[in-house]
């Protein structure tokens, strides 16, 4: 079945969208010969109003990710190359993204790892609103039809590092992340380029219908919950 109308409205299709946005996956160009990270890029019908006009959006989401410490070396490698050309033609979107910022001492409570760097602040409504939208795109790909629903985004790589009870504020949304983890033990990961990204699905329980759990190279996480009414 030809699917015409758009993953989120319901308006007739204009163009498809990248779910997540193409801009997340380096072109070949930027890669050693032979490594091809494009492959079966997810897509989903759109209309104008819910993919052309979005663009800024989707970069935001890419500095704002690529700004993330515990990425896999894809990511850095990424922003070294497409990112800093994007910010050599324009500089705005990563000034505004660092223009409040505050040097820090990070560390991995994995690894150990002490990382010296900078707190900055993020438009955590427009994030939300970004992974929101992978949600519901997701949905559509997956189950062939819209999600009628709310979806809620927990983006596990936003952090509080500057408050004095960073920790305690931190703690709630760590214990998530660990619940979802264990919960996508044995889940199959989709995605045919993990190296940037694969999602995860589980069902939910008495107030949340379904779970999603989003890998963005690697190190930035995020937990999607599908809630109807």
């Amino acid at each position: 079945m030809i699917k015409r109308t758009c993953y989120m409205c319901g308006q007739p299709k204009t163009s498809v969208e990248h779910v997540p946005p193409r801009c997340l996956f380096p072109q070949t160009k930027d890669l050693p010969k032979g490594v091809n990270l494009r492959k079966q890029l997810i897509t989903v019908p759109s209309c104008d109003l819910h993919n052309s006009q979005k663009s800024k959006d989707d970069e935001y989401l890419l500095y704002t990710l690529l700004l993330n410490i515990p990425n896999n070396q894809t990511a850095e490698n990424h922003f070294f190359k497409k990112a800093l050309r994007g910010i050599e033609r324009n500089s705005s979107l990563i000034e505004g993204i660092t223009k409040m910022n505050m040097p820090v001492t990070a560390v991995d409570n994995v690894t150990g790892e002490v990382h010296r760097t900078i707190a900055v602040k993020i438009d955590e409504k427009r994030l939300h609103s970004s992974l929101q939208s992978i949600g519901y795109a997701l949905y559509y790909h997956h189950f062939g039809k819209p999600w009628s629903g709310t979806v809620q985004a927990y983006p596990h790589f936003l952090i509080h590092l500057t408050e004095p009870d960073a920790r305690d504020l931190n703690a709630p949304n760590e214990r998530m992340q660990q619940c979802t983890e264990l919960l996508m033990e044995q889940c199959e990961r989709f995605g045919d380029n993990p190296e940037v990204f694969c999602y995860q699905l589980a069902e939910g329980n008495d107030s949340v219908d379904m779970i999603m759990y989003l890998r963005i190279y690697e190190g930035s996480r995020a937990t999607l919950m599908f809630k109807n009414g």
